[in-house]
C-alpha cells in the first residue's frame, strides 16, 4: 500500500510527499523500525516520556527536527529514506507528522 505523508514544520509549512508501491518496496515495518531507532540513537535525540518509555511516534517526531527545514523542501536522500521508513512503520495510507504540535496523524 502506498502512503501519502505530510510533514508540518513548526513555523506552519506544509511538505507533501506520496509514496506508491514501489517506493516502499525494500521498507517492511521491521526494517523501518530497526533504521528509525538507529537513526534516533545516532543523532542523540533523548525519550521525552518521563517514564523512558520510547514510542514509535516519538522517534518519528523527534526524527524529523532534527532536520532543517529546507530538508523537506527540497528533500535530500536521508529525508527521503526518513519519510520512507515512516511510511513502512506506521503502514497507513496517509500519515501527516505535525512538527509544531509534536504529534502524528493517520
Amino acid at each position: 500500500m502506498g502512503c501519502h505523508v505530510t510533514v508540518v514544520t513548526c513555523n506552519g509549512e506544509r511538505h507533501e510527499f506520496e509514496l506508491l508501491d514501489a517506493d516502499l518496496v525494500g521498507m517492511d515495518a521491521s526494517k523501518a523500525r530497526e533504521w528509525l531507532g538507529q537513526e534516533f540513537e545516532s543523532a542523540g535525540c533523548v525519550p521525552t516520556n518521563p517514564v523512558g518509555k520510547l514510542l514509535l511516534a516519538d522517534k518519528i517526531i523527534c526524527l524529523a527536527k532534527t532536520q532543517k527545514d529546507a530538508a523537506y523542501a527540497a528533500p535530500t536522500p536521508w529525508v527521503q529514506t526518513f519519510v520512507r521508513a515512516a511510511a513502512a512503520a506506521i503502514d497507513r495510507a496517509v500519515l501527516t507528522i505535525d512538527l509544531g504540535n509534536h504529534s502524528l496523524g493517520y
